[in-house]
Formats: C-alpha cells, sequence, structure tokens
C-alpha cells in the first residue's frame, strides 16, 4: 500500500526502491539502497510529516539496532523519562531527546549550532520541534518495518 509520499510498503529488489513501513504523515521508517547489494543507502523516518535524517548514504545494520532498542523501550509499560538519543550518523545533524508518555513516543529535536550544512529540512538552530507518535502505532511500524529489514540484511 503506497502512502502520500508515493512509497509503499515492501521491496521490489532495486536500488532506489524504499523498504520501510508506515505513513510519513504520522510515522514512517524507511531505508533506500542506493547499492545492487544493499549494505548502503538512505535511511529516513518522518514524525508527522517531517523527515529527520539528513538522507545521506549509510548502512542500514547500526539503524537497525538502534530502532530495535528504542521499540524494546516503547513496548515497557508506563512513562520514561526523557534521554538524549543518538540513532545514528543519518541524525548527527540534530539535538534529539526522546521521552515516552502513557500514551506516545515524544522526539524532542533541533539542529546542532555547530553543524556544517544541516539538510534544508532540518529546523533551524533553536527551534525545538516535539512531534509526537503513539506508542502503539511506533511500536506497530518499527515492527513492519524491522521484519523487512531482517529479510534485506539476511538476519535472522
Amino acid at each position: 500500500m503506497a502512502d502520500e509520499t508515493g512509497i509503499g510498503d515492501g521491496d521490489n529488489g532495486l536500488p532506489g526502491s524504499a523498504t520501510g513501513a508506515g505513513f510519513a504523515d504520522t510515522f514512517r521508517v524507511e531505508f533506500t539502497p542506493t547499492s545492487r547489494d544493499k549494505r548502503f543507502g538512505t535511511f529516513q523516518l518522518y514524525v508527522r510529516g517531517i523527515p529527520l535524517g539528513d538522507g545521506s548514504t549509510t548502512a542500514p545494520y547500526p539503524h537497525y539496532r538502534d530502532f530495535c532498542h528504542l521499540c524494546a523501550l516503547a513496548e515497557r509499560p508506563g512513562p520514561q523519562h526523557r534521554r538524549r538519543s543518538h540513532l545514528g550518523d543519518t541524525f548527527d545533524h540534530l539535538d534529539m531527546y526522546i521521552e515516552m508518555t502513557e500514551l506516545d513516543v515524544v522526539f524532542t529535536l533541533t539542529t546542532r549550532a555547530v553543524w556544517g550544512a544541516p539538510p534544508p529540512w532540518a529546523p533551524p538552530v533553536g527551534t525545538w520541534l516535539r512531534p509526537s507518535v503513539p506508542r502503539s502505532e511506533f511500536i506497530s511500524t518499527w515492527n513492519r518495518a524491522a521484519k523487512q529489514l531482517r529479510s534485506l540484511l539476511a538476519l535472522p
């Protein structure tokens, strides 16, 4: 099923074909291979229509590992205090914190002041954004994306 970005869940095996899940206007995780062997590509995260990744080429496994950990935190019952988060090189341009309320995963982020040239869609330095995603949607979207990434990466 395609979302408003025109990219659907799944992968047709060609470089440039996104693998992921969710909808950009709420929550979407995607990896777009840029090489035939699919070892490198762009990893992007959309929260409430805001793209968080910088669009640079990266290896998908570190992001897969980081998001598995984040999903495990989201699956724990009860709120979780705000903590500084580093979700891999694709998000280095952001100063980011993540917290879990009873119902939501809340991202608090701004562009780092000492960053070179952040992507044009990054928030201005000093402007903090707080997009949130229902925890249940975060968990189900990540689990669908993780299944596809495991297949792409040939993980058990």
